[in-house]
């Protein structure tokens, strides 16, 4: 079990939060039944699921069953599974290819099998909610070029939709509505053919303040005041209209984000936190404590990673 401990070591999710009580809920009273306690399987970069690219399906259940057991056996009642790393698919898509992460190359199938109807069968077998974990405009992970992406790869089909980020790598363009409407479709498209408990996003909105969406504020930005008001209002708009699809395509499908774990530092913003670190506001324009406000999400469960002997 080395596999399962690690990925429950680096991405274990354990929180007290319910949806219908994110902003009111007091841990020292919230009963068993309202707990959300779960785990982040990884598959960007192969970090947890798979261990490496395979078309092995039989290794690819094993490796998924030791998963969900070791969870199952440590007391989680959820599983976070990526199913959208890059721009990519570990379901069956007519919007995004194969993962591949998945089989090793983009758009190739795993003969039959589907791991995202694998995980939520077997996840709730074992009394494990799961919920589908998205990356919502990353494309690439590892510096890859447009021509290097499977045919079918939206990225590739509208080349227009992309920006090269500081890092290297690929980004669709949040400031783009056709690029948001993409995102809002491929989870509706999850929701419809799979019973899964919950839709979850990962902080990877604008990918840093050094991100060429000139012409993308041209054209859409005329009521924005400048363009960190026009960044800032395209991920709200995401988040918007995500989690209002979310609840009409099924009403019992939570939403909910990790973004960064400061909002906004008070030296910054009045209403924000005793703290000095990156700023999830200024950073990745994810106003994420507007989204609570407003009941745009059913909860956020903030990525923490601190030093813990600070």
């Amino acid at each position: 079990m080395k596999k399962a401990k690690k990925f429950i070591s680096l991405f274990m999710l354990a929180a007290l939060i319910s949806a219908p009580f994110l902003t009111r809920v007091n841990a020292e009273s919230v009963s068993p039944s309202l707990e959300l306690r779960g785990v982040w399987i990884s598959t960007v970069l192969n970090l947890d699921y798979p261990s490496s690219p395979t078309e092995d399906v039989a290794a690819l259940k094993k490796e998924a069953t030791e998963e969900l057991d070791y969870a199952q056996k440590n007391g989680f009642n959820a599983v976070f599974f990526q199913v959208r790393p890059a721009c990519d698919a570990f379901y069956k898509s007519s919007i995004f290819p194969w993962s591949s992460y998945l089989t090793g190359d983009q758009g190739k199938a795993p003969g039959s099998f589907d791991p995202l109807e694998f995980y939520v069968s077997e996840a709730h077998k074992r009394g494990l909610q799961l919920h589908a974990w998205i990356n919502p405009f990353r494309v690439t992970k590892s510096k890859e070029t447009l021509s290097s992406l499977a045919k079918s790869n939206p990225a590739r089909k509208n080349p227009s939709w992309v920006v090269t980020g500081a890092d290297g790598n690929l980004y669709l363009n949040p400031g783009i509505p056709e690029v948001r409407a993409l995102v809002v479709n491929g989870v509706l498209e999850i929701i419809k053919s799979y019973k899964v408990d919950g839709i979850h996003l990962d902080d990877y909105f604008y990918p840093s303040k050094n991100f060429n969406d000139a012409d993308a504020f041209k054209k859409y930005g005329a009521h924005a005041k400048n363009l960190d008001e026009f960044r800032r209002n395209n991920v709200n708009l995401l988040i918007k209209n995500l989690g209002a699809a979310i609840k009409k395509a099924n009403s019992k499908v939570s939403f909910g984000v990790s973004p960064s774990g400061i909002w906004a530092n008070k030296k910054s913003l009045e209403d924000g936190s005793d703290t000095s670190g990156g700023q999830s506001y200024f950073d990745s324009y994810a106003d994420s404590r507007k989204w609570v406000k407003e009941k745009w999400v059913d909860y956020i469960a903030p990525q923490i990673y601190w030093n813990i002997g600070n």
